[in-house]
């Protein structure tokens, strides 16, 4: 039996990086948004970063990674840019550990 893919919207992501218990739980729509052609969904990925950085003092350092570098795959990528920069302030702010 295989296992079916769970699809995340956007505010899906947003929402378990804002109720999660932990770090684990975020990976799995984390790499959902990193693997997606959706440039919005990259952008709840880059929101859920720094969710983690504010809830946990810890963000999933590879994925984030993964997140940043796709940014500029989208036409989009002055749009997205923001999130970024207040991701990576929240990491500052609360000196958050990549993970």
């Amino acid at each position: 039996m295989t296992e079916t893919p769970i699809d995340y919207a956007p505010l899906d992501i947003v929402g378990i990086a804002m109720d999660c218990d932990g770090l684990e739980a975020l990976t799995p729509p984390l790499q959902f948004a990193a693997e997606s052609n959706d440039p919005w969904m990259v952008n709840a990925g880059i929101l859920a970063i720094g969710h983690a950085a504010r809830r946990f003092k810890a963000y999933p350092g590879p994925l984030k990674d993964a997140l940043w570098a796709r940014i500029h795959d989208f036409p989009q990528a002055e749009q997205l840019r923001p999130a970024c920069l207040a991701a990576q302030d929240d990491i500052r702010h609360f000196k958050a550990k990549a993970v």
